[in-house]
């Protein structure tokens, strides 16, 4: 018998002995026999977990079960011994009251729980016997089983080599000499996953002060450096992008101490030398007192982005800066507006969409306890129009869902709840407190318990309204461009087809006036190209690439000249009327381009009141504020002319209104309308720098209202009509058309005019013409040719050969090289194709008797 045994034998409390890696019982004394109710030989039959009780779910401390069955509460203090030569562990049984067990054990899981969340796990190492032992954490860090005890070889043999020999190190002292570590180094775990841990273990020394055991821990923290590391070549990726880009950068310590600053930025302050380090304001002492100290002042303080506009001298430039304030900086970015501040209206275009694209929301932050249905909000709630303090349960969430997303949110969410997901998001309408619709993403990470219960959920709530309008405005501009291309691609030479299509009628008309059948043909070929064109100016109308002449119009005086037009337009079943408001402001608009809108309208009207009713056309003058304007795309406040088209008829619901100034988008048969006539009016009032808006209930009737903006000219005189339909001349004309059917066609009917006419294919050859012959009165030139010059420089050039030319532009489609804005530039006369003989006669008198 030795010590161990005699001392098992003596102890009053139940004692007892296992194999260290086995778990075999080795021994019990007698108290412990009578404890558990089992004899000696049946005691040393047993494992130690054949001691506890599985129904309790404690390891170790906690419920052990007699041999009749019944439990009993205990607490095992265990320690390291040799028994009978063999590693052992000596426990003693503490009998103790459930609750303290239980409250014991419940500090256990939180702290096993603490672990796994943190993938932090502990070690321990018996230098006399150098077996290791893992926590379930540790174990788990490894992809090794639990209750893994492996040696210290074995523990060292998962380092990568380069790692090995300082782990190995590390540990030797402290098992000898006691030093303590905390190293980073690599392991390969079992399932072959390279990971970076950091592992920190000291010594335990015994009464005498020997090292008898190594405790440390493991901590997964591959992530972690793998996130520096991402961050280091983010920083390093950042730096290089910033000295790509034409703006300035410059990122400032909390002390006014240059962090950055990009090679734009330098540029723009006028500086070569490095300012890394220096303080800002001793390198640039001149913005001492300036409104960049105030400036970056103000965003420090206040913890939010300061954005202002300064004068600076040392480059003599206006600078746009932007201060975006950080935890331990400010980030400044600037630019040079000196051109900008030059064209007041388009900077307060740029500002406003600079406003709607780059404004930034931050999320609402929300926590719920889902047990007790208890959530709480940040105080950015209340930019949705609610007290946060108010808010205790999550029905105000589920109350709040629009109805449209309503049934869909919350049965993703819920089934996503009951399925174990840990993380939602989602995307949908919220109800805010005034009762307008934010569209908002949100997203949760769901906390579960051991069962798998969601017991709590961390969330945000992002409002994305902006985004979302904006990006609705993308895609009408990508429409708009799209129409715009596809049309601009082919009015130029459709326009020239029917150009020579139209004038070729024209002509047949009047030589077959005595043949019926002849001339009927004639006119339905006429009649057919005058659509074509006509649905080609409506598509460019709709794109905004029509030319406009935009000049001082009395729109109460344009009404009045298409009085007769409009009743003649509509059935005797509508009743007209015209309401003209006082003091009437001018418009600044094309007057021609405003009737065939008017028209349009009209003729709407009428197709929407096939039993009759009343049309009321309606003018005022109207002020549009800043608030309008923030709501309506390309909108800007200012004085407006309003001109309202009303109508009694079948009116529209909320999508047709939504669709109808889309192109080829009409809900008459097929055949009966090409869709085009609102999305002309549209686009016309949009390039007029105006504004369109439909009114329109089923049943109710529809409104169109046109927003032109107020000219602050004189009205412009009226042109008297020409008393002959086609005059005539005998000037010298070069005309200058590269489509061979054209230029034939327009030479005839310039001749028949009584014109002394020449002819060139291109620029270069108007050029060999211009300077070889005697000089000519007027240049009648294609604005789109082929060759290195368009119209517009051809007739640059030639007006250097002979400064008193005067010039006639014609095309289908301009390409901008006379229009700009959408109106045509100043001094530019132009005959649009497709055009009638008239047209061209009235035209080319008016241009030479210099009209």
């Amino acid at each position: 018998m030795n010590a161990l045994t005699a001392l098992l034998g003596d102890f009053p409390e139940p004692v007892w002995v296992c194999h260290a890696q086995t778990g075999r019982l080795l021994a019990g004394n007698p108290a412990a026999l009578h404890a558990y109710g089992y004899t000696l030989e049946a005691f040393l039959a047993l494992h130690r977990t054949d001691l506890e009780d599985p129904a309790a779910g404690y390891a170790v401390s906690g419920a052990h079960r007699r041999a009749d069955g019944m439990t009993f509460m205990v607490e095992i203090v265990e320690s390291s011994a040799e028994f009978e030569d063999q590693p052992a562990r000596l426990c003693l049984c503490r009998v103790a009251d459930a609750e303290s067990i239980k409250r014991r054990t419940d500090a256990e899981a939180l702290a096993t729980m603490a672990g796994r969340l943190a993938r932090f796990g502990g070690w321990r190492v018996d230098v006399r016997t150098n077996i290791v032992t893992w926590s379930d954490a540790a174990a788990a860090i490894h992809d090794e089983p639990v209750g893994i005890s492996p040696s210290v070889e074995d523990g060292l043999s998962y380092y990568v080599p380069e790692c090995r020999l300082l782990i190995e190190t590390a540990f030797g002292r402290c098992a000898t000499s006691g030093e303590p570590f905390d190293l980073t180094a690599q392991i390969v775990t079992r399932l072959g996953r390279k990971i970076w841990v950091r592992t920190a273990g000291e010594a335990v020394r015994d009464a005498s002060g020997a090292v008898v055991e190594v405790r440390g821990a493991f901590q997964d923290i591959d992530d972690l450096i793998r996130a520096q590391e991402a961050l280091r070549l983010s920083e390093i990726r950042l730096a290089s992008s910033l000295d790509r880009v034409d703006e300035g950068f410059l990122i400032l310590s909390r002390d006014y101490r240059v962090v950055f600053v990009n090679t734009a930025g330098l540029a723009l302050l006028g500086v070569s030398e490095d300012l890394i380090g220096r303080y800002l304001w001793d390198a640039f002492p001149e913005t001492n007192g300036t409104l960049f100290q105030d400036g970056f002042a103000r965003a420090y303080t206040s913890g939010e982005t300061v954005h202002f506009e300064t004068y600076y001298a040392p480059r003599g430039v206006h600078l746009e800066v932007g201060a975006y304030p950080l935890p331990d900086g400010l980030v400044s970015r600037f630019q040079d507006v000196t051109s900008r501040l030059k064209a007041q209206a388009e900077l307060r275009e740029s500002e406003e969409r600079f406003r709607l694209v780059s404004a930034v929301t931050n999320d609402l932050i929300w926590d719920w306890d889902v047990a007790a249905d208890k959530v709480w909000f940040s105080d950015r709630l209340r930019e949705y129009g609610y007290d946060p303090s108010e808010v205790r349960t999550s029905q105000f969430w589920i109350e709040n869902i629009a109805p449209a997303d309503s049934q869909r949110v919350k049965d993703q969410f819920f089934k996503l709840m009951e399925e174990g997901a840990t993380e939602w998001m989602d995307e949908y309408e919220f109800i805010r407190a005034d009762g307008s619709i934010a569209r908002v993403i949100d997203r949760a990470m769901i906390i579960r318990d051991a069962h798998g219960r969601a017991q709590r959920m961390l969330g945000s709530m992002m409002d994305i309204t902006e985004r979302t309008a904006v990006e609705r405005q993308l895609r009408e501009a990508q429409k708009l461009e799209a129409v715009g291309q596809l049309t601009g691609g082919v009015a130029h030479d459709f326009n020239n087809l029917l150009t020579v299509i139209i004038g070729t009628a024209e002509s047949l008309s009047e030589r077959v006036s005595d043949d019926a059948e002849s001339l009927m043909l004639a006119e339905m070929t006429s009649a057919a190209a005058e659509r074509g064109a006509e649905l080609t100016n409506r598509l460019l109308a709709f794109a905004r690439r029509q030319p406009l002449e935009p000049r001082p119009t009395d729109i109460g005086r344009l009404l009045m000249g298409l009085d007769v037009m409009l009743r003649r337009t509509l059935s005797e079943q509508i009743n007209l009327e015209v309401i003209r408001g006082g003091g009437l402001w001018s418009a600044l608009v094309d007057p021609g381009q405003l009737e065939t809108a008017i028209l349009n309208l009209a003729i709407n009207a009428r197709d929407a009141m096939p039993s009759g009713g009343r049309l009321t056309i309606e003018t005022s003058n109207v002020s549009l504020d800043q608030d309008y304007a923030a709501q309506h795309d390309e909108v800007s406040p200012g004085q407006y002319v309003m001109v309202s088209v009303s109508d009694t008829g079948t009116g529209m619901d909320r999508t047709v209104v939504e669709r109808a100034f889309d192109p080829f988008f009409t809900t008459k048969d097929v055949g009966q309308g090409s869709g085009l006539g609102l999305s002309m009016v549209y686009g016309f009032a949009k390039q007029s720098r105006g504004h369109a808006k439909i009114y329109s209930e089923v049943g109710e009737g529809t409104t169109v209202r046109l927003y032109l903006p107020r000219s602050m000219a004189g009205l412009a005189p009226q042109i008297e009509p020409a008393s002959e339909d086609a005059p005539r001349g005998s000037e010298r004309i070069l005309v200058v058309e590269d489509d061979a059917l054209v230029r034939d066609h327009v030479a005839r009917l310039l001749r028949a005019l009584g014109y002394d006419v020449a002819l060139a294919v291109h620029a270069a050859d108007a050029m060999t013409v211009l300077t070889e012959e005697r000089p000519f009165d007027l240049l009648f030139t294609d604005v789109v040719m082929p060759g290195d010059m368009n119209g517009r420089q051809l007739s640059d050039a030639a007006k250097r050969v002979q400064p008193s030319l005067k010039v006639l532009f014609t095309s289908g489609y301009t390409e901008n090289a006379i229009v700009h804005h959408g109106r045509l530039d100043p001094g530019v006369a132009l005959l649009s194709k497709p055009y009638r003989r008239g047209d061209l006669a009235k035209r080319v008198r008016q241009v030479l008797d210099g009209g």
